[in-house]
């Protein structure tokens, strides 16, 4: 992390093609998953996982304990203080997977389905793996490497898939969905440790109070965050039955999956770079701002046209039999023409220290969301997913715009404008549709691609007669061609 300022911007801008090029074949990789799958198994196997997730993933926040964020984010850490938090990590990791072994039995009984006892232990041993992956993918992220991240993660989503779609070929059913992530996690540790080249020292189990009290706050907002954003599938799974699940499982895979495989890894590469600048309020905010003008830029038009033909979308890639999708569909579509710019809110959280005021933020999106789940579950699974949209744009956009505005450097209006614009965007795309011949969208392919180009249309028409947004698209493109140049 020894690079000059002037260096930052060309660093950003490698990482971040490196990034998207790796996220474009995870995206692709997501994708096939999704389709083949979808014809491969019934909804019954995705619910069935699905049911187990959330509780395997929830304890599995505590695996790390916030402490690959923390090694990320300072500016200076000893040889002793890695050395104490890769072997917390692992016998944090240890624990994780006996508790999900432990909670295996009462799983089955609250499904009152003895499958889940099965699918509950497969699912907790990855937990062991990525734990001991924390520490050498940290310090990877931290010296910059994002070329060998990006090929790192790759590799290791193309073996989960390859390993998925084998087992759902030889007819293993549900099986097959807790094949993949085993074999990604043993691909990811194997990969990080070859690439990181660092060897870990005598077994210490106390940690230095400034990173664990920095890596408890996040590990805080990530269980109140995780809590809210998984109890839709418990919900679902309880009252509604597998099937509804597995409906609502294919929508949220196909709709904000996608964009987690943009926003997260995009985080692994401003994470650090915005904190070691975290002192330069005008540039930390220049630079936050300009990737999130692009990253919606990217994102929101695509989201909107994919939200207008729902049900073209899913007749294409799933068939008849998933046409109940579709409505769920639209639904998180509508939730996630913001999500792209709001996700990015963590890292000026984060780069600058205030883990706690993130935290208490959590507490409140958590409340509101699962006060959401609870209103909408009585209208299943398309009902989940309206409450879910309707209270994000009500109860939580404006409550994050004010209390970015207190924080700084970024301002209510910096975060407000760029989700205003695209969300105009897409009334005004919605509008055009809507005013087409029928005969033009006769043909479901047709009428995708009308949608995608009236909304990446009407979208760079937008941000060319707004000043900030042109701003930050001219300079992304100067700074592309002075790259290629």
């Amino acid at each position: 992390m020894n690079a000059a300022p002037g260096q930052f911007g060309r660093i950003a801008l490698r990482g971040g093609l490196l990034t998207g090029f790796s996220q474009g074949i995870k995206i692709a990789i997501q994708f096939l998953s999704v389709v083949i799958l979808a014809r491969l198994l019934m909804p019954e196997d995705f619910g069935l996982v699905a049911s187990v997730a959330p509780i395997v993933a929830f304890v599995g926040l505590f695996q790390n304990l916030g402490l690959q964020q923390a090694v990320i984010q300072r500016r200076e850490i000893s040889q002793r203080q890695l050395n104490q938090v890769f072997w917390v990590s692992g016998a944090v990791g240890l624990c994780c997977t006996a508790i999900v072994s432990a909670l295996a039995p009462a799983i089955a009984l609250f499904y009152d389905d003895a499958r889940m006892t099965g699918i509950t232990l497969a699912s907790g041993a990855p937990l062991f793996l990525f734990s001991f992956a924390a520490l050498p993918l940290a310090l990877m992220n931290r010296r910059l490497q994002f070329g060998q991240l990006a090929l790192n993660d790759v590799m290791a989503a193309l073996a989960g898939l390859i390993a998925t779609i084998a087992a759902a070929y030889a007819g293993m059913g549900y099986w097959s969905l807790v094949i993949g992530p085993a074999v990604s996690a043993v691909v990811t540790l194997a990969a990080a440790w070859r690439t990181a080249r660092w060897t870990p020292g005598k077994p210490e189990l106390r940690i230095d109070r400034e990173i664990l009290s920095f890596g408890a706050n996040l590990t805080g907002f990530n269980l109140v965050n995780f809590f809210a954003r998984n109890l839709d599938n418990l919900l679902i799974a309880k009252f509604s039955g597998a099937t509804q699940l597995g409906y609502y499982d294919r929508a949220y895979k196909l709709m904000l999956f996608p964009l987690q495989n943009i926003t997260q890894p995009l985080s692994r590469l401003m994470i650090p770079i915005l904190s070691r600048i975290q002192d330069d309020k005008k540039r930390f905010r220049d630079i936050y701002m300009e990737t999130n003008w692009l990253l919606a830029a990217v994102t929101a038009p695509g989201i909107a046209a994919l939200t207008m033909t729902a049900g073209e979308v899913i007749g294409i890639l799933f068939g008849e039999r998933w046409l109940p999708v579709a409505a769920i569909f639209a639904w998180l579509g509508i939730a996630s023409l913001t999500q792209p710019i709001s996700a990015t809110t963590g890292w000026i959280f984060i780069c600058q220290g205030r883990t706690g005021t993130m935290f208490r933020w959590g507490v409140y999106s958590s409340v509101t969301t699962v006060a959401a789940f609870a209103i909408g579950i009585g209208w299943g699974a398309v009902g989940v997913a309206a409450a879910y949209a309707i209270s994000g744009y009500v109860l939580r956009i404006p409550v994050l715009a004010a209390l970015l505005h207190r924080v700084g450097p970024v301002s209510a209006w910096d975060f407000l404008a760029p989700q205003l614009l695209f969300v105009a965007s897409a009334l005004a795309a919605w509008a055009c549709y809507l005013a087409l011949p029928q005969s033009w969208l006769a043909w479901n392919i047709v009428a995708i691609a009308i949608a995608l180009v009236l909304n990446y249309g009407i979208a760079l028409v937008l941000m060319l007669l707004l000043p900030n947004s042109r701003q930050a698209l001219l300079a992304a493109l100067n700074r592309i061609s002075a790259a290629i140049h």
